[in-house]
């Protein structure tokens, strides 16, 4: 398609493809217990503190989840791709019926995608409240993630995103906009807000990063409380990150080839 084109994404993959994802969940070998689940019954939040604990997730995706439903919900709600700087870009585009909706661009986390956004997309673009304000909803799926284009070297940044979520969103005529993100999404949200002041209306994130190094000697108690959970996360729950941000290609060869992993 032509640099610029916007062309309507209709999702239906080919049956083949889930029945090797059951076949692979059904012959998976999984490890032994976590060591604690000896003295912590499930689902207590103790059994996360090796990893993933073994549960019936497994089962769930066999048995209860349906790919097809939520393959028809993201049709319903309109999918679309186009190319920004050579890369294939794929989005969710949820028009409101109001007349003085606000554009509004979401941008998912890792390990999320637009999944995270489609139980509300609705409610945002056509609220049941006739006051409640409402939304243009763009939610696009981040570079690699989701039926947006992998990118084959490196330089997709957060700072890259959030210039291409700028032209992505003025190719509706969306030249301001407001922004929401998480994880992440809220990374990129943040960086649109400050690189971007002319095209944007407002920014609201669920990550809040603090300044590197600063003092917590005037921070109030529920501010500390949470300054002291964030520096434990990073010691004691962050190991993944710590493997993605240096040797991403490691880990990739267990999540790509098993849908456990």
């Amino acid at each position: 398609m032509s640099t610029s084109a916007v062309v309507p994404f209709d999702l239906h993959l080919p049956q083949s493809e889930i029945d090797d994802l059951n076949r692979r969940l059904a012959t998976a070998r999984l490890p032994e217990a976590e060591t604690v689940a000896s003295r912590i019954p499930a689902p207590g939040p103790g059994r996360w503190s090796q990893g993933v604990p073994l549960t019936d997730l497994v089962d769930f995706w066999r048995t209860d989840y349906s790919w097809r439903n939520f393959e028809t919900r993201l049709n319903e709600i309109g999918q679309f791709r186009t190319v920004i700087d050579g890369l294939g870009i794929h989005f969710l585009h949820r028009r409101s019926s109001r007349p003085k909706a606000t554009p509004l661009v979401l941008t998912h986390g890792w390990p999320g995608s637009i999944a995270e956004y489609v139980d509300v997309i609705d409610e945002l673009a056509e609220p049941t409240d006739p006051e409640a304000p409402a939304f243009h909803c763009v939610v696009p799926s981040l570079p690699g993630f989701g039926f947006s284009d992998k990118p084959s070297g490196t330089g997709w940044s957060t700072e890259k995103i959030a210039e291409t979520w700028v032209t992505l969103m003025s190719r509706f005529g969306y030249d301001r906009f407001a922004a929401f993100g998480g994880d992440w999404g809220g990374v990129i949200t943040t960086i649109l807000g400050g690189r971007f002041p002319d095209h944007l209306i407002g920014i609201h994130t669920t990550y809040a990063p603090g300044v590197p190094g600063a003092s917590l000697d005037d921070l109030t108690a529920g501010e500390r409380a949470w300054a002291e959970d964030a520096a434990d996360f990073w010691a004691n729950r962050a190991a993944y990150a710590h493997q993605q941000a240096t040797r991403p290609q490691t880990i990739g060869y267990g999540l790509v080839d098993s849908p456990v992993g």
